[in-house]
């Protein structure tokens, strides 16, 4: 009985450690950030060699262990194009370095205007996504906060494979 005791309470500990090893994890992955990146998009035509220009703002919502990106399209005279939504979940926050790897699941591309080209940008990622959902079933996506500014509210914001960087609002909740 005292052999069937030990091997209980040693399960028991093992168990208890392992749940708290978890739950320390989960509650580590957890993040509140809102993000808001403008960027102007500048590429040529692959017909026509024309130069396009277009307007991108991309949101980030870090919210737990929930992550969404939306690309919103625009022409250059503020036109909405389309909007491009990335949504799944944080995988890993390292919150002392503000690196967050996330794993996106679904995406989702709604044109708005369909007179207006859609630009390369759009293109690109919706393909890119699509390619790795299907065949590995999520989309990878690293973000580093490099730097931020607290008293204007802004962030610089590295991104992984692409190894862009752009300056982006931060939205502190509350």
């Amino acid at each position: 009985m005292t052999k069937k005791m030990q091997w209980f309470g040693a399960f028991g500990i093992s168990f208890l450690l392992c749940s708290l090893v978890i739950y320390q994890h989960l509650k580590a992955s957890e993040v509140s950030i809102v993000l808001s990146c403008q960027n102007e998009l500048v590429a040529a035509n692959p017909q026509t060699q024309a130069i396009e220009k277009n307007i991108m703002i991309a949101d980030f919502s870090l919210q737990k262990r929930s992550a969404s990106i939306s690309y919103r399209y625009f022409s250059e005279d503020g036109e909405s194009i389309a909007t491009l939504h990335l949504k799944g979940g944080i995988l890993s926050a390292y919150k002392e370095k503000d690196i967050y790897i996330l794993n996106l699941t679904q995406s989702e591309l709604i044109r708005h205007n369909q007179q207006l080209s859609l630009p390369q940008h759009a293109t690109h990622v919706q393909a890119f996504a699509l390619r790795n959902i299907a065949k590995e079933g999520v989309h990878n996506l690293t973000i580093q906060i490099v730097k931020t500014n607290s008293d204007k509210n802004l962030a610089l914001l590295y991104f992984l494979p692409s190894t862009n960087i752009c300056a982006c609002s931060l939205v502190t909740m509350n």
